[in-house]
């Protein structure tokens, strides 16, 4: 499975989510590629929203990035099933830790969200399967 990770954030903590999740991107994308987790899925794609301390206006970004469905690959042409979860981090907490604390925050957001995911995934997707490998991979 592919994995992509990115995020839609304020500029005061751009840098320090992006610094974040290139690691846990590269960390993942080797450990995931040859994993399949059913459903026709091809690519989890994760969405760390910290755009505002109001939860409302993350939950406006959540929203257009909850979601499953297809993409055509710029490279390849070919379509791309996915399915995105987005994680709303209060941009005010993130500059109020320390870089280890705020690592471990957006691993835990991410292992919280998958969860208690707010949205149906596409049947026969082993989403829960999926959450044991990314605890493992993400404690390490």
């Amino acid at each position: 499975m592919k994995i992509r990770i990115t995020s839609v954030t304020a500029p005061s903590v751009s840098e320090p989510i992006r610094n974040i999740t290139t690691v846990f991107e590269a960390r993942l994308r080797t450990a995931l590629v040859e994993k399949d987790y059913g459903g026709g899925v091809e690519q989890f794609s994760v969405f760390y929203i910290s755009v505002d301390s109001d939860p409302t206006e993350n939950d406006q970004y959540c929203k257009m990035h909850n979601k499953y469905g297809k993409y055509k690959d710029i490279l390849t042409k070919k379509m791309v099933s996915y399915v995105g979860i987005a994680i709303p981090i209060d941009p005010q907490l993130i500059l109020k830790l320390s870089v280890e604390k705020q690592s471990q925050l957006l691993a835990e957001s991410l292992l919280k969200q998958l969860e208690n995911p707010s949205y149906q995934f596409p049947k026969k997707f082993d989403y829960l399967r999926l959450l044991v490998d990314l605890k493992s991979l993400l404690s390490a």
